[in-house]
């Protein structure tokens, strides 16, 4: 079936995602300004046993950071890509990560890498915040953490790899 629609449509296969039973998974809403979509991603990453992957557009969000930070520090497998304006910007979040050991990446590969996941041992996490101090405290924004949903976290780790090896490591351009 998933070929008859991709012919007719003259869609390659891989753009045409199977669904995903979310049958026994939990989801946690929060928005934001004022609902504590910052707060509710970093305690995500606190919470970590293993590993943390983090794909954003925009990264200025120093609760979060710290949250990286806190679990490099725990011995955690870490990796981060942004978007590459993070390379230029006045002031990214990706110099902290850096400087702290954490791995981030840069992807230049479109005009805009404009995911915003974060994939958490086998949970994620996701919506249309920025990971920024403006995301979560000044614009109508939304996070959801899915816990108990395997596919869909595979699904995104798989993308998170994606994207990771199209990357190239950070360093800051002035």
């Amino acid at each position: 079936m998933r070929l008859l629609i991709a012919l007719v449509l003259c869609l390659p296969l891989s753009v045409l995602a199977e669904p995903v039973s979310l049958t026994g998974a939990t989801v946690e809403t929060y928005f934001s300004p004022g609902g504590g979509a910052g707060a509710a991603a970093a305690r995500f990453i606190d919470a970590a046993k293993h590993r943390v992957y983090l794909a954003g557009y925009g990264f200025t969000n120093r609760d979060i950071a710290a949250a990286l930070r806190r679990a490099k520090e725990r011995g955690l497998i870490v990796r981060v890509v942004l978007d590459h304006s993070n390379a230029t910007a006045h002031y990214s979040g990706a110099t902290y990560l850096a400087n702290a050991g954490v791995d981030v990446r840069i992807d230049c590969r479109y005009p805009i890498m404009h995911h915003k996941f974060i994939v958490s041992d086998d949970n994620v996490a996701f919506g249309s915040m920025n990971f920024t101090k403006a995301g979560d405290a000044k614009n109508a924004e939304n996070f959801n953490l899915f816990r108990g949903a395997p596919k869909l976290t595979a699904e995104y780790a798989t993308e998170f790899r994606r994207l990771y090896e199209e990357s190239r490591p950070y360093s800051r351009v002035q």
